[in-house]
């Protein structure tokens, strides 16, 4: 995941925070401020060759 958010994607690894990897999901954390952006790269790109579903969690949820 942070392969797709620095290469492609464009994003520093100063902009990505903790990956918390789970048997059927990851969360990543990222800058507040590009955090709509980063949703936007990883939804029209592949992680791996593969389409992965993203969407964005809020910390007030």
């Amino acid at each position: 995941m942070l392969g797709a958010l620095t290469g492609e994607a464009g994003f520093t690894r100063e902009q990505v925070g903790k990956i918390n990897v789970n048997e059927f999901s990851t969360y990543v954390a990222v800058d507040r401020r590009i955090a709509v952006a980063a949703l936007r790269k990883l939804t029209q790109g592949k992680v791996k060759g593969k389409s992965v579903k993203v969407r964005l969690l809020d910390d007030e949820s």
